[in-house]
């Protein structure tokens, strides 16, 4: 570049230097003031993001977590057994075998939680009745037989 190119530029940029200090202590003005207007309403909007998230999502997460519980453990229990079968740790007879005794004690359970339900409802029903009886039939209504008298000799009377 040429003396004369180099003051022209000098000179230009003295020209403009004001100006640029200008702009970057305004830009520095009006991000204060963008931040001081926007602060306290982003601050609001995020609380409000957060309340609605927790009163919203966050039940129908652990909804979703209880309800994937049961799934997880029978599946952990079947990826289990899959790993031993494929080891060749357990044969398909003993799979069968560990199925139908699960499927047994299943159905006695259910045996015996209905016949646990059946003898309460009998015992219920035993109950209702004795009360119902004692309702109906209560002993002090029942009139007391009438008094006899007894002779004192039974001997006498009778030879007499």
């Amino acid at each position: 570049m040429t003396r004369n190119g180099k003051a022209t530029v000098r000179q230009a940029g003295d020209a403009v230097l004001p100006y640029a200090l200008s702009a970057r202590e305004n830009a520095a003005r009006y991000a204060q003031q963008a931040r001081a207007y926007m602060a306290p309403r982003a601050s609001r909007a995020a609380t409000q993001a957060r309340l609605r998230y927790e009163a919203q999502w966050v039940p129908r997460i652990e909804q979703a977590r209880l309800a994937a519980g049961p799934a997880k453990e029978k599946a952990a229990l079947r990826s289990a057994a899959a790993v031993a079968a494929l080891r060749g740790d357990l044969t398909a007879d003993e799979i069968r075998h560990m199925a139908h005794r699960r499927r047994r004690r299943a159905r006695t359970g259910q045996f015996v939680r209905r016949l646990g339900l059946m003898g309460l409802l009998a015992g219920g029903a035993v109950v209702a009745w004795k009360w119902w009886s004692a309702q109906t039939d209560p002993d002090w209504l029942v009139e007391p037989s009438p008094a006899t008298d007894v002779p004192s000799e039974p001997e006498e009377q009778a030879l007499g």
